[in-house]
């Protein structure tokens, strides 16, 4: 019997409370780096170059840390505002800003600026998932975790990079499975002494000769590229958006789009991905993309 699927659950922050966690990203957390090997929500990094970091290796190892910034709670948040400077009553108030209790909603806009019952509330918050302020307080949060996790890997002779939750591993050594296992382990060890968890459903170790995907993109070679899967769908939407017998409302109704601007945006969000691993190949798209008549 398989498993229920579990869903996240994605906060929307009240606008005049999503326009303050928006500034503190910009105007306090952005001055921030996060660690070397963390290249997600983070300025001049991106998905690619932590691909980079892995490609031509022999052996992957990809780890996935469960229910990330839920796991993240307002005593690390506060600890990051005191770490830049802050006074403690500014760092409880920024953090209390940017975190909320489990379970509970955000607040009405009329009680965003009056003190409100989660405001006095003694519950510890967590960071939401979907306010603009948690994903590079969460990247600062684990700098330390960074840290060590780079330290063991290195000990071992393997690469390390986080994306977000996915954590990653390689390798151009000649090694074993049980050097892999061994190395999965100490990693398991760092993450559970810091406070976090491993999803041990998404931990693979991916040996010489088999097919190495990481976050999306082939790594088996010298440079990242994207999979023959992922060409193939972005190929089929476009001849379809432009075969004189399909066109745009035909293909948005055949694949289950709302709309065909939501079709659209879709579109062009996989060849803007394509563009990042692949610039010639995405130009090649861009130029049919622009073709299509979106009317018909």
């Amino acid at each position: 019997m398989n498993a229920p699927r579990r869903h996240r659950t994605i906060c929307v922050p009240e606008p005049s409370l999503m326009r303050v966690q928006r500034w503190i990203a910009q105007n306090v957390l952005n001055a921030e780096k996060p660690h070397p090997r963390s290249y997600a929500f983070a300025p001049h990094r991106s998905l690619v170059q932590a691909a980079e970091r892995h490609a031509g290796c022999r052996w992957l190892i990809k780890m996935d840390l469960q229910d990330f910034f839920e796991s993240i709670d307002e005593r690390q948040v506060y600890l990051v505002f005191r770490s830049l400077g802050y006074s403690s009553l500014l760092s409880f108030e920024m953090a209390r800003l940017c975190t909320r209790l489990p379970g509970a909603y955000i607040a009405e806009p009329q009680n965003f600026e009056a003190p409100s019952t989660w405001y006095r509330s003694r519950g510890a918050g967590h960071l939401p998932q979907g306010a603009p302020s948690s994903p590079m307080l969460a990247n600062l949060v684990v700098r330390a975790l960074d840290r060590r996790l780079e330290n063991v890997g290195l000990k071992s002779g393997w690469v390390y990079s986080r994306y977000a939750d996915d954590l990653a591993f390689s390798t151009k050594d000649h090694t074993g499975r049980g050097a892999a296992i061994a190395l999965v382990k100490r990693v398991e060890r760092e993450v559970r002494d810091f406070g976090l968890r491993e999803n041990p459903a998404k931990t693979t170790v991916t040996p010489p000769g088999n097919r190495k995907v990481l976050l999306g993109l082939l790594v088996d070679r010298d440079q990242p590229r994207l999979t023959k899967k992922y060409r193939n769908n972005i190929e089929t939407h476009i001849f379809a958006l432009r075969h004189p017998k399909l066109g745009a409302k035909a293909h948005c109704a055949a694949r289950g789009f709302r709309s065909v601007t939501g079709l659209k945006r879709h579109v062009a969000g996989l060849i803007a991905f394509a563009h990042a691993a692949d610039k010639p190949y995405a130009a090649r798209l861009y130029e049919d993309f622009n073709k299509i008549d979106w009317s018909r």
